[in-house]
């Protein structure tokens, strides 16, 4: 018997041309050959099986390392199997719990019948006349997320220093902080009562809080990256996210239980909006295309495109009819949202559109951009109605109050500036 000189596999001279473990060749020379050949060509020979012995040496090693990681293997598929069956036992027990609930837990706020929706009568207000009234300062660094309560007492933000923070809006007063986040809160919604306020961050949750207390009520965690978006169905039965693992995730109010998935977005999820009979739902993307979904049937309507580039924000009017988005493009675009027709696009920033919402009334739009200014624009034609600035940085978010005489705007110059509405 011989060896193979790389893997000393042995074989029986004459039987195999190559080696049936490593694949060296094994074909002998001839003695006349032998004699010949010069003394150069056996040190080449010479380090050429020194050098496949290395490598063999190193495989043999892997295999080694891999025969050492075959049951952690296995105890990770037992695992991976165990998690899987445990998904399947919570979604069971969460019907079943689901059958119970509404006898035995009253929810955290009254539903509101979709079909009893109606766009509340509001007169039309004239925003040539709004002012700047006051600055909230203090901040340790950039505010990226406002909302108002609707009785248009109380400002809520969020920012990079992980905490939400309540203020009066009528002194200015800071009233208290929430601490829980992990990470920076980047975007805030609150409840059509005023009671509840639903919070997303870069920790990739979503929690819920109590206003009136400062309790945390729950925390839903199953997006894989930050939660970049977060909006309230009408009847104050669901939540929807939007985060950066390109999904839409709509939960249960009152467990905090994933109840649908939206994907369709091929990247990050920046903006999203539920219609106000809450039906629709509406994201923007870094995907450059707006999409709209069924909710209750969790199935995509149609796609959006225009925006040169990211959509960063979008907003429903009032009457469900009309959608606003604004993009890295510095454009603003208003769709109809049942065709998904685009009406018009409307230019003036000159530096991205971070935020847009729509007046109480619907006749305007009120737009925040990282060319530090706030513009308002008559919705049916276009036109710019006010400039306002004072913002030093970048204007991230705006909120406005249920009559639409409050705007907040939170920058990345630290402050939020209070603008009113005297009519």
């Amino acid at each position: 018997m011989s060896q193979c000189p790389v893997c000393q596999t042995e074989y029986i001279l004459g039987e195999r041309d190559c080696c049936s473990v490593c694949g060296w060749d094994l074909t002998p020379y001839s003695q006349d050959l032998t004699e010949s050949l010069p003394s150069q060509f056996w040190q080449w020979e010479g380090s050429k099986l020194a050098w496949a012995r290395q490598i063999w040496a190193k495989l043999s090693s892997y295999q080694d390392m891999a025969n050492a990681l075959s049951p952690i293997n296995e105890q990770l598929s037992e695992i991976q199997q165990q998690l899987n069956e445990a998904k399947q036992e919570r979604q069971i027990l969460f019907s079943q719990v689901q059958k119970w609930l509404p006898k035995l837990v009253s929810p955290l706020s009254d539903p509101i019948p979709s079909q009893s929706w109606q766009p509340l009568p509001l007169p039309v207000l004239n925003y040539e006349l709004i002012e700047y009234q006051y600055t909230i300062q203090g901040f340790s660094d950039s505010i990226l997320s406002v909302a108002i309560t609707p009785d248009g007492e109380i400002l809520v933000s969020g920012g990079y220093d992980n905490t939400i923070k309540l203020w009066d809006l009528i002194s200015g007063e800071h009233i208290r902080t929430l601490e829980g986040h992990s990470d920076s809160v980047l975007s805030l919604a609150i409840t059509p009562d005023g009671k509840t306020l639903v919070s997303g961050s870069s920790d990739n949750t979503i929690k819920l809080w109590n206003i009136l207390t400062g309790e945390e009520i729950l925390t839903a965690d199953e997006h894989f990256d930050s939660v970049l978006s977060v909006a309230i169905s009408p009847d104050c039965q669901t939540f929807a996210s939007g985060s950066s693992d390109c999904t839409i995730k709509q939960w249960n109010w009152r467990t905090g239980y994933e109840l649908r998935k939206l994907a369709g977005h091929s990247d990050v999820v920046l903006s999203i909006a539920i219609s106000p009979d809450g039906q629709t739902l509406v994201s923007g993307s870094s995907d450059d295309t707006i999409r709209i979904w069924n909710l209750k049937a969790a199935q995509e309507i149609r796609t959006l495109t225009g925006h040169n580039n990211s959509v960063l924000s979008v907003a429903i009017s009032p009457d469900g009819q009309t959608l606003v988005s604004g993009g890295y493009d510095d454009l603003i675009k208003v769709w109809d949202l049942k065709t998904g027709e685009e009406i018009r696009t409307i230019t003036g920033h000159t530096d991205s559109v971070l935020s847009v919402i729509i007046s109480p009334d619907g006749q305007t739009i009120v737009s925040g951009s990282s060319d530090q200014t706030i513009k308002l624009w008559d919705i049916k034609t276009g036109a710019e109605v006010r400039n306002l600035t004072g913002h030093s940085g970048s204007v991230t978010c705006l909120a406005i109050s249920r009559d639409g005489k409050i705007i907040a705007s939170s920058s990345s110059d630290k402050t939020i500036k209070i603008w009113r509405l005297y009519c």
